[in-house]
């Protein structure tokens, strides 16, 4: 039923923004305790805005099947009758040589850049973010980021 499948996408990046802003504020938990600020920027990332929306009929239909066809159902006013998963558009530099980066590895924890490539650090605070959200979480969860925004 993709009605289901939709809300489980949907919850899951409910519990991923709320593992991401806990890290956050664990982040600020630990500056403002430390004597001297981070020596480094800590960046900024987020999930995409994203959720569904349900659509309804607004007029009825009876419409009968043929003989070689089961009756169509009658559809009535106010009726559920599709689900969809609106996400927030993404954009890019305007010079239009957008590339896709994977940051960490799917089968380690470790970053799946070499340290002179663009976007090490980032991919470091990523690993950062999952260690940080496995301890505190007890093992129980943490975060496999696929897409990332940075600003």
């Amino acid at each position: 039923d993709e009605l289901k499948q939709l809300l489980k996408e949907s919850n899951m990046l409910y519990w991923a923004r709320a593992l991401l802003d806990f890290t956050y504020e664990y982040i600020d938990y630990c500056i403002n305790a430390a004597s001297t600020p981070p020596s480094f920027q800590i960046p900024c990332v987020h999930f995409v805005e994203a959720g569904i929306t349900l659509a309804f009929s607004h007029h009825s239909l009876n419409i009968q099947g043929t003989s070689t066809q089961a009756p169509i159902v009658n559809v009535k006013v106010g009726m559920f009758s599709a689900a969809y998963f609106l996400e927030e558009w993404v954009t890019f530099d305007p010079a239009g040589d957008e590339i896709f980066t994977k940051f960490i590895h799917n089968k380690d924890c470790g970053p799946s850049l070499d340290e002179d490539e663009y976007g090490y650090d980032l991919a470091i605070f990523l690993a950062f973010t999952q260690h940080i959200q496995y301890a505190k979480m007890e093992g129980l969860s943490f975060l496999t980021i696929k897409v990332v925004l940075s600003f």
